[in-house]
């Protein structure tokens, strides 16, 4: 059975190795890039025939997944891929949407497994959240 080629694209090494983790136990997946910048994922989807990229949104380098995943779908229609981040900014929902993003994941927030989104993902399904996570700002604490 010809596995599914992932990259990963992530700037938090943590991030990165719990994704290959999780792809290097499934006998359905195999991870053939895992780069810690947005910069030039457009072009190893094009040269390396890349199946799905798992890509974070906003990079420390300052490059950002959303207008790199805007060009792997623009030249490699055919590419599923899985925005993460562990931001909620309500706002890249809907830029996802309209670029083309196959899926969207919150890293904190999902119950769901990257695995199972990524399973949904490449049966043709494209697997949203609802809204973005409420998050909060530090909380009150009363010290007598």
């Amino acid at each position: 059975m010809k596995k599914t080629r992932v990259m990963i694209v992530d700037d938090q090494f943590i991030s990165r190795k719990f994704f290959e983790m999780y792809i290097e136990s499934s006998e359905r997946y195999e991870v053939a890039f895992s780069v810690e910048s947005a910069a030039f994922a457009d072009t190893y989807v094009l040269k390396e025939n890349i199946d799905l990229v798992i890509m974070d949104i906003l990079m420390n380098d300052g490059s950002n997944g959303l207008s790199s995943a805007e060009r792997i779908k623009k030249n490699s229609p055919d590419t599923r891929i899985i925005a993460v981040t562990s931001m909620p900014e309500p706002s890249w929902l809907g830029r996802a949407r309209s670029i083309g993003v196959d899926s969207f994941r919150y890293k904190e927030a999902s119950k769901e497994t990257i695995i199972n989104v990524m399973d949904r993902t490449m049966m043709g399904e494209s697997v949203y959240p609802d809204s973005a996570p409420e998050t909060n700002i530090g909380i009150a604490v009363k010290i007598d």
